[in-house]
């Protein structure tokens, strides 16, 4: 794309600052990556006319790949990014929703909620759960007095000792096993849909938490063994509370996942019976025992 000399400098400007605070942040801490962050270097990993745009021997600013690989090269957050990209004149990357597009998000899926005659919760394309049904919060006996004021993810979901849905979903061998997978495969699945923003706060942290609970050692050991990246369809397991008799039964479930027409995220988790206990259960909850497809009422009007 041929340009004025203006708008080159602007784009080399954005991408020289941005250099030089990695440089930087480099110098504090010398071990945390290999790159070097030097002009050079930057030439031979992510645009090789970088050094001819430098002294002003090419004056076509990169096309929109090459600047997403000169982010990426970068460890450029969301921002970084996307200031790169409108420098050279494209358009940004959205990767979450935030603001008014947020707000309306979440207003639909609280609305669709309310209409569920399953267990459900919903989730951000960040992971934080915005919002539970009874039936979610009587199947799981999530205490009341916490009710998710602090523990607003799925990771702590699953893996919080606070919560009891770890140490009931890893009652003998085969639970701890379906339970491991589908943490496992969850994680591989969030960094895949989320690789733009790697670099991110939000990511790090999250990244941080999973490691707390030791959950990075097994995705580790899943890849290690050469294991399908494709989520197996298979039902999990639960030590549940029988209402009628008061007494913890294995059943097993499945979770279906829900979206408005235009997006992914907010997305509603449904859960849903799959054997008799699990039917005779959700009976007890208020729900219907026949969720075929989706339970006599049906979960029309929304896209899966």
């Amino acid at each position: 794309m041929p340009t004025d000399d203006s708008t080159l400098k602007i784009v080399l400007g954005e991408i020289e600052t941005v250099r030089m605070k990695r440089q930087r942040e480099r110098a504090d801490r010398p071990r945390s990556t290999w790159k070097r962050f030097t002009q050079q270097e930057l030439n031979d990993e992510a645009c090789p006319t970088y050094k001819n745009l430098l002294v002003g021997r090419s004056r076509r600013i990169p096309d929109r790949q090459t600047i997403i690989g000169i982010a990426d090269y970068l460890e450029c957050g969301s921002d970084e990014r996307n200031d790169l990209l409108m420098a050279a004149g494209y358009l940004p990357i959205r990767t979450e929703w935030e603001g008014r597009e947020l707000k309306l998000g979440l207003d639909w899926a609280q609305r669709t909620m309310r209409d569920l005659p399953f267990p459900a919760m919903i989730v951000t394309s960040t992971q934080d759960i915005k919002g539970y049904n009874e039936p979610f919060l009587r199947l799981f006996e999530i205490p009341l007095d916490r009710a998710f004021d602090t523990l607003m993810n799925r990771i702590d979901l699953h893996c919080h000792p606070d919560l009891p849905i770890r140490s009931r979903s890893t009652f003998d061998k085969e639970s701890f096993e379906l339970w491991e997978s589908h943490i496992v495969h969850g994680i591989q699945a969030f960094k895949r849909e989320h690789l733009l923003s790697r670099y991110d706060d939000w990511y790090q942290r999250l990244v941080r938490r999973a490691q707390d609970y030791g959950l990075n050692e097994k995705v580790d050991k899943y890849e290690k063994r050469q294991i399908s990246e494709e989520e197996p369809d298979r039902a999990q397991s639960i030590l549940a509370r029988a209402d009628s008799a008061g007494e913890l039964v294995p059943i097993r479930f499945k979770q279906v996942s829900m979206t408005s027409s235009n997006c992914d995220y907010p997305r509603i988790q449904v859960f849903l019976p799959v054997d008799a206990p699990a039917r005779q259960l959700f009976e007890d909850l208020g729900c219907p025992a026949d969720c075929g497809p989706f339970g006599s009422r049906g979960l029309a009007g929304v896209y899966m």
